[in-house]
């Protein structure tokens, strides 16, 4: 199954009156790297926040920002300070006395006193709004995974096609090669003979073995059989719905070794013109499963 490793979630909701997103992002990389932010106090829940990511994103570096609306608005909820209330009330009487003045202290005096407010932060959280918290995530989470799938289907459809592609290749080249061992033996021996004028000076038996071995070092039969091999296995984990990223870049290192062999050992320049093209279909799939999960 392929599943890309880039994607962005969102989900929002309100608990009591406050309403609260949760954003997740997701990019390429080796292993598991997870970062969130959150209002403080969520940070009793940091490692259980975590492993409902582990469970749904086996790769990748996560960026997770749970935010509440009112926490981050100027107009939130705001708590009435009466210690500096009360001082400012004195203060306001010293005032009045020390310019001689009669002029009560209204209300709308007090309240354009920003200083006796202090915004509202709630510092502790109840089990009904933890299990709000979680839910929110997970919606997040399975929102991200949504448009890692849709691009994971259109990675999917790109590297088929390209193995396709590598398949028909190296069928290709097992058809070059049929028919190549006994024609290489005999052009073999008829160079030989032509450069050595006195026949009688040949150990035929030496000879052959020395062809046959000649042959066996430069036949890539099984370097196109293991090749064959490795090809069916990489499309079989492609539909299979096991996560498949770390092996399927296993596998193109595999192929590509056993086209790097094939091309070293033919003899034959349309071989070694269609290795070269494999190599290169190689090379982009390897840059498309950079982005597999």
């Amino acid at each position: 199954m392929i599943i890309s490793m880039t994607g962005f979630g969102r989900s929002e909701g309100i608990f009591k009156g406050r309403k609260y997103y949760a954003e997740i992002r997701s990019v390429n990389n080796k292993y598991s790297d997870i970062g969130i932010r959150y209002p403080r106090q969520f940070a009793p829940y940091d490692a259980e926040l975590k492993e409902i990511i582990r469970k749904k994103i086996s790769r990748g570096k996560i960026s997770v920002t749970i935010i509440s609306e009112s926490q981050d608005s100027s107009a939130g909820i705001m708590n009435m300070e009466p210690g500096i209330l009360k001082k400012y009330v004195s203060d306001l009487k010293k005032m009045n006395e020390a310019v001689g003045s009669d002029e009560k202290i209204k209300l709308e005096h007090i309240i354009s006193l920003a200083a006796i407010f202090s915004p509202e932060v709630i510092t502790e959280t109840n089990d009904s709004e933890r299990k709000f918290l979680f839910r929110l995530l997970e919606n997040a989470v399975n929102d991200l995974n949504k448009m890692k799938k849709k691009e994971g289907d259109s990675l999917k459809k790109d590297i088929s096609e390209r193995i396709n592609f590598i398949k028909k290749e190296s069928d290709k080249i097992s058809a070059l090669t049929k028919g190549k061992a006994d024609l290489l033996r005999k052009k073999l021996r008829e160079k030989i003979n032509s450069i050595l004028s006195d026949k009688k000076l040949i150990d035929e038996n030496r000879l052959e073995t020395e062809i046959v071995l000649y042959s066996e070092r430069i036949d890539i039969t099984e370097e196109l059989i293991r090749l064959k091999s490795h090809l069916k296995y990489f499309t079989d984990n492609i539909k299979s719905d096991e996560l498949s990223g770390r092996r399927l870049n296993f596998l193109v290192q595999e192929i590509n070794r056993e086209v790097n062999t094939i091309a070293s050992k033919s003899l034959d320049a349309e071989i070694s013109q269609k290795s070269a093209v494999i190599k290169e279909e190689l090379e982009k799939i390897r840059e498309q499963l950079q982005n597999v999960e």
